[in-house]
């Protein structure tokens, strides 16, 4: 199958693909979603409730910072298509987050140091679509990421588009209008939770997806939360690693704390003073520090084994 449309897209410096790809290949809810083989990766995206297109992202060869397109699909794509398969290309990858005000900050932190080294070029890579992260952070609920993660993909596999690409096969997390209409009883594991996927499902469907990206972050995140269902750490998760909104988290958890205990010994600043320190962006000092701690502890672990 030859490609349907090719485009170079940009991405605001500093941004390498590789540290992407290695982010994709380590991020455990999405395991298995995309196919990564050395520097390029290919996933599926929905372009209507029964079609996929599969995309195959490569470095530029331009020296230019951003990625090379490729877009399969069992037809030709209109222009509107294609410049929403760009678009959703672009937030999963954050190729337009201007990182600069973020790391002018943590290059002030000396505990930082290592941290930014480890991750140099890494743009937050976001779940492909709303759709995607609100049934699987409403199935992490009083459960695990293993299982949220198994469920998600189940349910991709029955209800998700397809394609098939040099002899492999593709499938899409279903859009939002498939979603409506789904029992999620047989994919939830209980009743109870199969209600609760769905209320939020459709609570978070009812809100502007573009505007929740624009909003001012009290406005966009009290909507979320007034979606029944959706509690304080859904909200933020969707806010931060769906929609690329970094303005706050919810700091004062545990999963949080013990970040800030990693990276700054048994003494770390409180939730307040991270806020003050990092401001709008301390979402990405979040992401930042989990992956790059993550990175550090395999790399030690490698050097101890060799």
């Amino acid at each position: 199958m030859d490609a349907v449309h090719t485009a170079l897209l940009p991405a605001t410096p500093p941004f390498t693909l590789g540290a992407s790809l290695r982010a994709l290949s380590g991020f455990a809810p999405c395991a298995g979603d995309q196919s990564v083989a050395g520097e390029r990766v290919r996933k599926a995206f929905p372009l209507s409730a029964t079609e996929a297109v599969v995309v195959d992202v490569a470095p530029r060869t331009d020296d230019q910072p951003g990625v090379a397109l490729e877009v399969f699909a069992s037809r030709s794509l209109a222009a509107d298509e294609a410049a929403r398969i760009e678009l959703a290309v672009g937030r999963w990858l954050s190729l337009d987050d201007d990182l600069a005000p973020f790391l002018a900050i943590a290059r002030r932190d000396p505990a930082m140091r290592p941290l930014l080294a480890a991750t140099h070029g890494l743009h937050q890579v976001r779940f492909a679509s709303l759709a995607e992260g609100t049934v699987y952070f409403t199935l992490t609920q009083r459960s695990t990421q293993w299982y949220a993660a198994a469920r998600k993909r189940r349910i991709a596999a029955e209800l998700g588009p397809r394609l098939t690409v040099d002899g492999v096969g593709y499938v899409a997390f279903p859009e939002f209008s498939v979603l409506s209409t789904v029992d999620f009883d047989g994919f939830a594991g209980n009743p109870a939770r199969g209600r609760r996927v769905a209320e939020v499902v459709a609570g978070v469907a009812a809100l502007d997806e573009e505007w929740l990206r624009r909003a001012p972050y009290p406005e966009a995140r009290d909507a979320l939360l007034h979606v029944r269902g959706v509690g304080t750490f859904t909200a933020h998760a969707l806010l931060l690693r769906v929609l690329g909104r970094p303005d706050d988290i919810p700091l004062e958890m545990a999963q949080f704390t013990g970040v800030a205990e990693a990276v700054y010994g048994a003494d770390p600043p409180s939730a307040q003073e991270l806020r003050e320190w990092y401001g709008p962006y301390v979402g990405w000092w979040a992401y930042l520090c989990r992956t790059g701690l993550g990175w550090l502890d395999r790399a030690g672990a490698g050097s101890r084994a060799a």
